[in-house]
């Protein structure tokens, strides 16, 4: 098995979102896994876009946030998520929403100062 790459970390959940390819279709996903660059959710076989899409999660009746994100895969390992693009509401909920489900919340804030993305020259 390879070395984990990852920058950042992945936390379990069970949380529901819904899932928008194309600005059209929508798709209710139960989340698996997140971090505050992707999310891992179940097999969904319906959805069968490997495109750009949009991702959102409501924590409550009133308050929701919306991540522009790439689907990389949809297959018997789950639905995989890479995120592109949010506000800086959206990054707010999503960090504390990771940092909640963390069994070290405080990680979570350090690995902000690594860069998630290598520069590009």
């Amino acid at each position: 098995m390879a070395p984990n790459k990852r920058k950042r970390s992945r936390v379990n959940t069970e949380i529901d979102a819904m899932l928008s390819c194309g600005g059209i279709t929508k798709y209710a996903v139960k989340v698996k896994n997140l971090s505050l660059k992707g999310m891992l959710c179940e097999y969904e076989p319906q959805i069968c876009c490997l495109k750009e899409c949009s991702v959102t999660i409501a924590l409550s009746p009133a308050v929701s946030f919306r991540i522009e994100a790439r689907m990389v895969r949809n297959d018997e390992r789950g639905l995989a998520l890479d995120f592109e693009g949010m506000d800086e509401n959206a990054f707010f909920h999503l960090r504390n929403l990771v940092r909640f489900h963390s069994m070290d919340p405080d990680a979570i804030d350090k690995e902000l100062s690594i860069p998630a993305f290598n520069a590009k020259t």
